[in-house]
């Protein structure tokens, strides 16, 4: 299985290097929302131990991304999910890095609104954590 630990730590590098945030908190979710706001990317990792990542964040974590990855500033729906992808890569690639455990990893996909459900397969096991930061948070799921 994948170790959702190390992607944690990834997301927590991302933001340091990538974005400038250090200080953050985060707690682990039991339970997750039954709808989420904003932008959430996905990427589909194969290999010996297959999975989903799914990063959900808030539209200011969205434009402060942009700004330092160096992506066009904009409201325009394809930029901001494009940027939440990008993100997503970023953390998957840095936890590839880390991890025993080899895999493949597909280009992200992102999606835009408020108030969606995500669907997860039947039967999936699934670890999240959020991620607060000062004026908006990132919800990190593995499922597996």
């Amino acid at each position: 299985m994948l170790d959702f630990e190390i992607f944690n730590s990834a997301l927590r590098h991302c933001f340091r290097q990538f974005i400038g945030l250090e200080e953050l908190t985060s707690d682990r979710l039991g339970v997750l929302p039954d709808k989420f706001h904003s932008i959430t990317s996905r990427i589909d990792i194969t290999g010996d131990s297959p999975g989903v990542l799914w990063l959900n964040i808030a539209h200011p974590g969205v434009r402060i991304a942009m700004e330092k990855l160096n992506i066009a500033n904009s409201d325009e729906d394809r930029m901001m999910m494009d940027a939440a992808g990008e993100v997503l890569n970023i953390i998957v690639g840095s936890a590839q890095r880390n991890s025993r455990v080899r895999y493949d990893f597909s280009l992200p996909s992102a999606f835009k609104g408020d108030g969606y459900p995500l669907r997860f397969r039947d039967g999936a096991t699934l670890a999240a954590r959020r991620f607060i930061f000062e004026d908006f948070e990132v919800i990190l799921i593995l499922e597996q």
